[in-house]
């Protein structure tokens, strides 16, 4: 029942080839390799920015730190176009890699403005110092190897990415409801929100999959090519 759901929620954002992804005790994980480093890399961040930030007045990273920032996710960039373009072949070691370098960094520049102070005068950048920057990517790379050598069980990391993945969409879907001002109650709603689009998404993808619907869909696009070029 809890391998249904995980896998459910899972599907909804991952291709789920299980050649692609990272195999614990004997099962693969909901998600491929590269989704696990970056939701891995997502909620490293997330955890020690709600932990140090979360009373904190920041905003988003200065110029100079978000292009450094922005550095660290091109290797996934690269090696997901290499991949898909099938000018080399990736590995499942390279995508845990480029996921996780890629993922710890989307939350510097979302969770400033989730709590909504960033455009205060006293605020000061998300990445005060070396340690903003080093305990979540060394925590983050931390949890990628204890996952690829398999050191605890497949419930335990299956269930921490999926919950890292619902607390993401959560963070995202959060901004759709700047009228609630009640903490606890937006970030209630926020949750079933997100839990409910997964979900819906999850269905669309299953029914793709098991329909003529995509089929149709290749059709039309090479019809399409083929009349405008």
């Amino acid at each position: 029942m809890i391998h249904e759901i995980l896998n459910l929620l899972g599907k909804a954002i991952c291709h789920q080839l299980e050649e692609r992804s990272l195999h614990v005790s004997g099962a693969a994980l909901s998600v491929c390799a590269r989704d696990t480093g970056i939701y891995i890399g997502i909620f490293s961040t997330v955890l020690y920015l709600h932990i140090v930030k979360r009373k904190s007045i920041i905003s988003i990273p200065t110029i100079k730190v978000s292009f450094l920032l922005l550095f660290f996710m091109v290797p996934m960039i690269f090696d997901g176009l290499g991949s898909y373009t099938h000018l080399f072949q990736s590995n499942n070691v390279r995508r845990l890699i480029t996921g996780i370098c890629f993922g710890f960094v989307l939350p510097y520049f979302l969770y400033p403005i989730y709590l909504g102070k960033s455009l205060a005068q006293a605020c000061e950048p998300v990445i005060k110092n070396r340690r903003d920057f080093f305990v979540p990517l060394l925590f983050s790379s931390t949890l990628g190897g204890l996952i690829y050598f398999e050191v605890f069980p497949y419930y335990l990391w299956d269930s921490l990415i999926i919950l890292s993945i619902i607390v993401w969409f959560s963070l995202c879907v959060s901004f759709l409801f700047p009228f609630i001002k009640q903490t606890f109650l937006k970030s209630i709603i926020s949750f079933a929100t997100s839990i409910v689009f997964l979900c819906s998404l999850s269905y669309l993808h299953t029914l793709l999959q098991n329909s003529n619907l995509l089929t149709l869909l290749n059709f039309s696009l090479k019809i399409t090519k083929r009349i405008l070029g």
